[in-house]
């Protein structure tokens, strides 16, 4: 038995009002929250970690920035999935 692609089956539960209203009412519901409550903490997508460095694919030569603790990637150029090596300067 495999993994099924999202939207393969139908959903177990429907929300009552359809997904639009349930997705309406979530979106309002934390609007709300971080509006009127004082909460210790906020609703926001995680900090992305800024250090990337320049790497180059061992197959084509590609220069790919990425960050400090890449070992493979997917090229662009050769799209392969590939070993990269830090470019050193």
């Amino acid at each position: 038995m495999g993994e099924l692609s999202p939207g393969s089956t139908p959903r177990r539960w429907i929300p009552e009002g359809g997904e639009q209203k349930h997705r309406e009412k979530i979106h309002r519901e934390s609007k709300f929250a971080e509006d009127h409550k004082n909460l210790p903490f906020s609703f926001s997508k995680p900090p992305r970690n800024k250090k990337h460095e320049a790497f180059e694919c061992i197959e084509c030569g590609n220069t790919i920035w990425a960050p400090i603790n890449t070992i493979m990637c997917v090229c662009s150029c050769c799209n392969k999935a590939t070993k990269v090596e830090r470019i050193k300067e």
